[in-house]
C-alpha cells in the first residue's frame, strides 16, 4: 500500500468565532488543490470558538487537521501551535477571512522554488470591492506613527513622506523586495520559519508580523511582494462590530506596537510613541465629542475613544497582551 505524498504547502489558519469565513477559506483552498495547483496540508488552530466552528470543521472538512489551543491565545501563538504539526516544504500563514484565487498557490510555489534565496513572499490582497489592499510596509518609525495619528497619511496617501510606512506612494502592481508583508498572508519556507523559531509568543495580536519580518530579514532571507498571486480579503470581517470589541482591537494594536518599540528601540522611543498615540486618541476624542453636541449618534464613537484613551494611557511595556482580551 503506497503512502500519501508529502504536502507541498502546510497552511495554518487561526480561527476564533469565524465559522462562515473559515468555511469559505478552506473551500477555496480545497478547490485550488482539486485543480492541481499543489498538495496541501490544512491545519486550523482554533482559539476557543463558541460559534459552532469545531462541529462544522469535523462534519464538512474531516481532511483538515484541527489543533485546539484551549483558549484565545492570540494570532502568533495559534499559528505556532498549528505549524508545530506541519510537514510541508512551505508554510502558508493565512487569515480565516480570506479566499485564495486560482493560480495563487501554484504561482507562489513556483516562484519560491525558482528563487531559493527568498525567505518569504506576500500575495496581492484584494478587498471585496475589487480595490487593492495596502499590504506591504516599511519598517516602522516615529514619524510614520505621527502621520497616522494626525490622519495626514490618509489625507496625503500618495505623498512619499506621509504615505511612506504602508507604501501607499506605490501602486502595488509590480513584484519587488519589501521590508514587510501583511500577516494575513505569509508564504514562507519551512526551514526559515523554524530557523527564527516562528512567531514571538509575547504578541497577542498585531505587530507579530512586523516582528517576524524584521527577524527573518536579519537572518539573511529577503521578503518579496508577489502581485501575480491574488487573494480576496474580507478585511476586518473577523474583528467584530461592537464598541467594546473595536476598542479592544485598537488597544491591542497600540499595546503591541508599544511593546515592539520598547524591545527594539528602547524606553525613550517607546515613551515618545506612547505620547504620539495619546495625542491621536485625544484628537479623535475631541473631534467626536464636538460632533456629538449636534449629532447624538456620534456619542458611541466618543465613548469608544474614551475607552481607547484610557487603555492607551495605562498600557505598560511588560507585555504585548492588552488587558481585557480573553
Amino acid at each position: 500500500m503506497s503512502s500519501q505524498p508529502s504536502p507541498d504547502i502546510s497552511i495554518s489558519i487561526v480561527s476564533y468565532n469565524t465559522r462562515e469565513l473559515l468555511s469559505a477559506c478552506i473551500s477555496s483552498l480545497l478547490k485550488r488543490q482539486d485543480e492541481g495547483e499543489a498538495i496541501l496540508e490544512i491545519i486550523v488552530a482554533d482559539n476557543g470558538s463558541t460559534d459552532g466552528t469545531l462541529d462544522e470543521l469535523r462534519e464538512l472538512f474531516p481532511m483538515v487537521k484541527l489543533v485546539e489551543t484551549g483558549g484565545n491565545v492570540g494570532y502568533g501563538r495559534g499559528n505556532n501551535a498549528a505549524l508545530a504539526e506541519a510537514h510541508g516544504r512551505y508554510y502558508f500563514v493565512l487569515n480565516s477571512d480570506t479566499e485564495v484565487e486560482p493560480g495563487a498557490l501554484n504561482g507562489m510555489l513556483e516562484y519560491m522554488d525558482e528563487n531559493p534565496e527568498v525567505g518569504m513572499v506576500g500575495a496581492q490582497l484584494i478587498l471585496p470591492d475589487g480595490s487593492i489592499q495596502a499590504s506591504c510596509a516599511r519598517d516602522p518609525t516615529l514619524a510614520a506613527v505621527f502621520w497616522e495619528q494626525t490622519y495626514l497619511d490618509k489625507l496625503f496617501p500618495k505623498n512619499k513622506v506621509t504615505g511612506n510606512y504602508l507604501m501607499t506612494d506605490w501602486d502595488y502592481s509590480t513584484k519587488r523586495e519589501v521590508e514587510q508583508v501583511c500577516g494575513a498572508c505569509f508564504f514562507v519556507r519551512a526551514e526559515a520559519f523554524k530557523q527564527i523559531s516562528g512567531f514571538d509568543p509575547a504578541y497577542f495580536m498585531y505587530f507579530e508580523d512586523t516582528d517576524f519580518c524584521v527577524r527573518l530579514r536579519k537572518s539573511g532571507r529577503p521578503i518579496v511582494f508577489y502581485p501575480e498571486a491574488r487573494i480576496l480579503h474580507h478585511l476586518g470581517a473577523s474583528s467584530g462590530k461592537s464598541r467594546r470589541v473595536r476598542a479592544l482591537m485598537i488597544a491591542s494594536y497600540n499595546q503591541s506596537r508599544y511593546y515592539y518599540y520598547r524591545r527594539n528601540y528602547g524606553p525613550f522611543q517607546a515613551a515618545i510613541l506612547k505620547s504620539i498615540v495619546l495625542l491621536g486618541a485625544g484628537l479623535r476624542l475631541a473631534a467626536w465629542s464636538a460632533l456629538a453636541l449636534v449629532k447624538p449618534s456620534a456619542r458611541e464613537q466618543t465613548r469608544l475613544f474614551v475607552d481607547v484613551f484610557r487603555r492607551t494611557l495605562f498600557m505598560t511595556s511588560k507585555t504585548a497582551h492588552p488587558a481585557g482580551i480573553e
